[in-house]
């Protein structure tokens, strides 16, 4: 899926210790950094809901944006990092990359899984995911919310790595390309034929496994 070029924004503020931070927390906004090469950091916040609402219009939290500080004009910023807290998931904080739509980023983008495998639908297996995204590098006016990938041709025992999925012209792979993304398991032995143990109808597609990272400032 294409990404959508989205205009954030921001208002300055003043840096300061932790009470500050919880302040502007405390009324509704997030507070942010906007960082630029060669360019001295410049502290932020935008509202909170706005934010949130925008997110639910995209399909990860790596994007391209234009970020407006007050009535400055519009910078064109890569969404670098999203900090969360780890209880209540709520956005404590997120750091803005202002960046030339021509140079080079890398993100890691979401992978989009299409179709069920051949082995789930006609041989009962199950697909096991261990990765849900990849690590690519692109031009910034190149960047994509998600990639796309086909998993209706695998079979019991097939495998699907990194380096078998297909990215879009000028994209480069960052993950290493052994990586495993997908596996089609066999079916298990001794399972109920109706119903299993969990309440799920026999013959529809299982997924388990996902393993995945994250991180906080």
């Amino acid at each position: 899926m294409s990404a959508t070029q989205t205009l954030v924004k921001a208002e300055l503020r003043t840096p300061g210790l932790q009470s500050e931070l919880s302040k502007i927390r405390n009324e509704g906004n997030i507070p942010g950094v906007l960082y630029g090469e060669g360019k001295e950091a410049i502290p932020v916040y935008l509202n909170e809901h706005d934010f949130l609402m925008m997110l639910k219009h995209h399909q990860g939290e790596n994007m391209m944006l234009d970020v407006q500080i007050g009535d400055d004009a519009p910078r064109h910023a890569l969404l670098k990092q999203v900090q969360h807290h780890p209880i209540t998931a709520r956005i404590l904080h997120v750091d803005f990359h202002e960046i030339g739509m021509n140079r080079k980023v890398k993100v890691h983008l979401p992978l989009n899984l299409i179709g069920t495998p051949v082995g789930v639908s006609k041989t009962g297996g199950t697909l096991d995911i261990q990765f849900r995204e990849l690590e690519v590098e692109c031009k910034a006016s190149d960047m994509i919310e998600e990639l796309d990938v086909d998993v209706s041709e695998l079979a019991i025992g097939d495998h699907l790595t990194a380096d078998q999925v297909t990215l879009p012209a000028d994209f480069r792979l960052i993950t290493p390309g052994h990586v495993s993304i997908a596996t089609v398991l066999k079916p298990r032995v001794g399972g109920v034929d109706d119903e299993d143990e969990t309440g799920a109808a026999a013959g529809e597609p299982e997924v388990i496994g996902e393993k995945e990272e994250a991180a906080e400032d």
